[in-house]
């Protein structure tokens, strides 16, 4: 039986810290918006449910492209999930300390994790990082929201963000972290929290996905829900490890007094140490991609180590390029 450790991104920040430069009480007025968004979208409880997720890429070279993410959840025994996007295809059954899986690529297109990433819905916090400018009531989608606009300091970058609540149901409806811009739109109830029903991702003014979302109680919980799927590949999760360690990662050369920018790149660290199956997430210049894919071979690491045996582990990594 092959052994995984599943790693997941998560973009969720801490909330410690507080910027000297700052207004006390229109921070505190901010991290209160953030906390009653994430009141209004976390329920305390939630039922057996089948979410949807149909998504639309807008590609400027090959036209739109049409996907589909969904994810099955028997609560307090396990999940399906399924994705196709082109010619990839996932389907996986997580369930008794087990993954059931089957997919045509190891490692997802860009544009399948974003979805997976944004859905279904993203919510973060403020840290130390973040210094907080003001907060103002402005129109956003057509309603009067308040929105927090604020820096985040991340070494010698600074990027100009800002995150906008709806306060008739305290829902977050626009987020803008650096190039990433996420609009939530058409909330609907389930199980006592709100939902986008629309969700559009866009990067550097470029509209990227367009999601339709739909949420809804799964009442025919039957086994076959978590049936694995024919052919799948049966895997474990450890019990006990030790993640993969850098042992040589050498980084972008520096420029010549130009910007900074960060490329986002996912592979899987295998037993041999090396990263395989690399794809661009996320890169603001398109060339910087290509020469992260590039300098990314490079990379050594002692593998993981699942229940003593080398293993593989998917995880991202950040190039950052300086003075480009």
């Amino acid at each position: 039986m092959k052994t995984l450790l599943k790693s997941l991104l998560l973009l969720l920040l801490a909330s410690t810290g507080v910027s000297a430069a700052q207004d006390p009480e229109v921070r505190r007025e901010a991290l209160e918006l953030m906390e009653r968004a994430s009141a209004a979208s976390l329920p305390a409880k939630l039922p057996n449910l089948e979410r949807v997720d149909t998504f639309r890429v807008l590609d400027a070279g090959s036209g739109p492209r049409e996907g589909t993410f969904t994810r099955v959840v028997v609560q307090g025994t396990g999940r399906r999930e399924e994705a196709s996007f082109g010619d990839y295809h996932l389907a996986e059954v997580s369930t008794g300390g087990n993954l059931a899986t089957m997919k045509s690529h190891k490692v997802a297109p860009a544009e399948v994790e974003t979805v997976i990433g944004i859905t279904p819905i993203r919510l973060m916090r403020f840290d130390g990082e973040d210094v907080i400018h003001r907060i103002v009531t402005k129109a956003v989608g057509g309603k009067n929201a308040r929105c927090v606009e604020f820096d985040t300091i991340k070494g010698q970058k600074i990027e100009n963000n800002e995150f906008c609540f709806d306060p008739a149901n305290n829902t977050l409806i626009l987020e803008k972290t650096g190039d990433d811009l996420i609009e939530n739109t058409g909330f609907f109830s389930f199980a006592g929290g709100f939902f986008p029903s629309k969700i559009t991702y866009s990067f550097a003014g470029i509209r990227k996905l367009e999601i339709s979302q739909t949420m809804t109680e799964l009442t025919d919980a039957t086994e076959n829900v978590l049936v694995a799927p024919p052919g799948a590949m049966t895997l474990h999760f450890c019990k006990t490890w030790r993640r993969p360690i850098g042992v040589s990662m050498p980084q972008p050369k520096a420029g010549k007094g130009g910007r900074d920018y960060d490329v986002v790149v996912r592979g899987l660290i295998e037993s041999d140490g090396q990263i395989h199956d690399a794809v661009v997430q996320e890169a603001e210049l398109a060339d910087l991609g290509a020469e992260a894919l590039q300098l990314i071979k490079q990379w050594r690491f002692s593998p993981l180590i699942c229940e003593g045996q080398p293993g593989e582990l998917e995880a991202s990594f950040v190039l950052h390029f300086h003075g480009r």
